[in-house]
């Protein structure tokens, strides 16, 4: 019994270290006591309180202040004290201990020891302080959307006051406010409908108008008119028809009706026809043409039909996710069909094998369909073809001449024939003893096309080696298997005489002229269109390289 003694003693005297993290002091341990005592204690410090209590509002009341009258539900602790007889005559002061009044020692401030006031709710769920009165709580604002914070903004400026002291207005116009422009908007412009018989009340009106400024005129008055002479006195009814309309009163007459017509009064530029007057351009400049479309590359052009494509396809998934169209099925193939149909696909293999066979058929078929549909038809095919090749030659159009060594062959005939009436060229092909001359003219891409025909693609043969073949549509491929005849160890083949650019064309088409077999009438013939000087040209360049060969 001693040994525990002295060791609840020894407890008592050591304090515990204080942490960091402690919230208050470590107080020293105390003997433990009755619950007897407990209560005892207890009773003592609410007599002790209330003592307290009734000196403050002894205090208080010598002081001698004015009393506001106030209602029973919000008296303070000390008028209700006061209230239930207790006076300074029989107070009893008490020394209190200062650790009765709620503070501690240990040197800690009161903000220390302050605690947190609980929550208190009446029967209805309205918060209370501790003397049972309503706390009234305001709503903040806590917009937080744009929209909504605008919206009080706007709110609260039409409820704020206008300033004391008003603008000048000197320069305001009093149509607008002078207070916030900002908040003035221009309202949307409802639609004007015309009234019923409005049109036909304004044209009386006018009728009435010009009939009283001519009586006015001529001294007479009439009398339906108004002070001044300028409006009816009357009013005009809607339901009243003018004796004639204000179109045909140049026509008649003013003052006149429809009975005074007479068909030899009518003039002569009134007839039953009507005048389309002819549209003229307006007197301004014409507007300079837009500008040109960007060309894009070969990456920039994959690139935009790969979004286009990916932005159809979430447009469908987006429509399938709100069950507005079908989900696509899987594509099945032999190599995916055991991932896809899992237990199908081990229950029946031979069902699951023949569904998707029948299946990639049945894309392949469509994809057949699909490239049948855009395939062009053959007349719409050489239109395309045509429209490729077109080139625009009306303000100026490139020449080209060539001096060729033989067109006794049907076959070199007929491809320079055809490939001149496919670019688009027009000219003429002369062929006689003394020289072979071609003429041909068109656009920049034909010259370009028709050029590497004449100088490279065409393989020229020897005038003992020609002969007419039989088969005109032959391809081109066949040139290639024909060799280059030679002449004393040279190549024969044609050659550019000139080339340059023209206005306008001198031909309306390609053809071989085959009236023309002499010099004098091929000499008479470019002599008749102005051209006489292509047919020296080729001939003195042939005389010049027939010189240097010799």
């Amino acid at each position: 019994h001693k040994a525990s003694n002295g060791s609840a003693s020894s407890s008592a005297t050591t304090t515990r270290k204080r942490r960091r993290w402690d919230t208050k002091p470590a107080t020293p341990a105390q003997p433990a006591i009755s619950s007897a005592s407990n209560m005892d204690a207890a009773k003592i410090k609410a007599q002790q309180a209330e003592l307290i209590r009734q000196q403050i509002a002894a205090r208080l009341k010598a002081i001698k202040l004015p009393q506001m009258p106030t209602p029973q539900t919000h008296l303070t602790p000390t008028a209700r004290i006061a209230s239930q007889g207790f006076s300074a005559s029989n107070y009893n002061p008490v020394p209190v201990p200062i650790s009765a009044k709620g503070f501690s020692g240990g040197g800690r401030s009161f903000a220390a020891q302050k605690k947190w006031i609980p929550l208190k709710l009446d029967d209805k769920g309205r918060q209370i302080d501790e003397y049972g009165n309503v706390i009234k709580i305001g709503r903040e604002n806590t917009a937080t959307l744009k929209v909504n914070q605008k919206r009080i903004a706007t709110e609260e400026k039409k409820l704020r006051p206008p300033p004391s002291k008003a603008p000048s207005t000197k320069h305001l116009d009093p149509r607008i406010s002078a207070y916030d422009k900002r908040s003035i908007t221009r309202g949307r412009k409802a639609l004007s409908f015309i009234k019923k018989a409005q049109a036909l009340r304004m044209e009386q009106i006018s009728h009435q108008l010009r009939q009283d400024r001519v009586g006015g005129k001529t001294g007479q008055v009439g009398a339906g008119v108004g002070p001044g002479g300028l409006l009816p006195s009357r009013p005009i009814h809607v339901d009243e028809l003018p004796e004639i309309e204000w179109w045909d009163e140049k026509v008649l007459g003013l003052n006149k009706t429809y009975d005074d017509f007479n068909k030899d009064s009518v003039p002569p530029t009134v007839t039953l026809k009507v005048h389309h007057p002819v549209p003229l351009a307006p007197p301004c400049e014409i507007e300079p043409p837009g500008p040109r479309a960007l060309m894009l590359t070969k990456r920039e052009r994959k690139k935009i039909r790969r979004m286009n494509k990916l932005e159809k396809e979430r447009e469908r998934q987006d429509l399938v996710s709100a069950g507005l169209a079908p989900p696509k099925e899987p594509r099945l193939k032999l190599s995916n069909m055991m991932q896809i149909l899992m237990d199908e696909a081990i229950s029946d293999p031979s069902a699951v094998e023949a569904k998707v066979r029948a299946q990639m058929a049945k894309r392949a078929q469509a994809h057949l369909e699909h490239n049948a549909s855009r395939k062009l038809s053959k007349q719409a095919k050489s239109e395309k073809l045509r429209k490729k090749l077109q080139e625009d030659t009306r303000n100026k159009s490139q020449i080209t001449i060539y001096r060729t060594p033989d067109l006794s062959s049907k076959q070199i005939r007929f491809k320079i024939d055809a490939n001149a009436n496919q670019y688009n060229m027009t000219g003429i092909g002369i062929i006689t003893d003394v020289c072979n001359v071609v003429v041909l003219e068109g656009g920049p891409k034909g010259t370009k096309k028709m050029k590497g025909i004449m100088l490279r693609r065409i393989k020229w043969q020897a005038p003992e080696d020609t002969g007419d073949h039989d088969d005109e549509e032959e391809e081109d491929d066949s040139d290639e298997e024909l060799e280059d005849a030679e002449v004393g160890g040279k190549r024969i083949k044609a050659k550019l005489v000139w080339e340059g650019v023209q206005a306008n064309r001198r031909f309306v088409n390609f053809r071989f002229e085959p009236t023309v077999r002499t010099e004098a009438a091929a000499r008479k013939f470019f002599a008749d269109k102005g051209l006489e000087h292509y047919w020296d040209q080729c001939l003195n360049d042939k005389l010049a390289s027939t010189k240097t060969d010799s």
